[in-house]
């Protein structure tokens, strides 16, 4: 399934769409005309789209703060098992690590695969919160303080100075979290 939004000419938009007739009040001279255009396989079905009409309307900031959640939460749990490791590789004593991969093999010798992943509930809450916090205060920041949000019509000095704002206000709401978080 494919989605294409793509300019078409008068001459064809009537042509080639008999129902264009009921758009004819909606598209007044030389206005530009769209058409979304849905593609599955070998079958396809166009929408003819008046200018009047917004296709692009934002995601709310708590949709993309959920969305943001959503991710970090994956890439810890992922990525859990190698920080474990790498933090009893850093704290092993002089001369009795050996290496990554002999901490990960003895490390699974020892507790099994579930002993590369104590204290990832405590990571998750904590990444969790951090994560929201910080697209929470972007979205808003981006939404109030920008006309074009995070993207490349803001200009880069603006887009760095609001991105180092959100950061040390979620840094400011978050620290206890960070705390916690290394006891693990």
């Amino acid at each position: 399934l494919s989605l294409f939004l793509h300019p078409i000419p008068r001459a064809t938009l009537m042509g080639t769409y008999p129902r264009a007739a009921a758009f004819k009040g909606l598209l007044k001279g030389d206005e530009p005309r769209r058409a979304l255009t849905f593609k599955c396989g070998s079958s396809q079905m166009s929408i003819v789209v008046p200018p009047s009409i917004s296709l692009k309307k934002k995601p709310s900031v708590l949709a993309n703060a959920l969305s943001g959640v959503l991710s970090s939460v994956l890439a810890e749990v992922v990525l859990f098992p190698v920080d474990t490791v790498a933090l009893l590789t850093q704290t092993a004593e002089a001369g009795e690590n050996g290496g990554f991969f002999a901490v990960l093999l003895r490390r699974v010798r020892e507790r099994g695969v579930q002993g590369l992943y104590g204290g990832l509930c405590t990571s998750v809450v904590k990444e969790s919160v951090h994560s929201f916090n910080y697209w929470m205060w972007h979205g808003m920041l981006f939404r109030y303080l920008t006309k074009a949000d995070d993207t490349s019509e803001t200009p880069t000095t603006k887009r760095l100075l609001i991105n180092l704002l959100a950061k040390q206000l979620n840094w400011l709401c978050t620290v206890p979290f960070e705390v916690v978080a290394s006891v693990n």
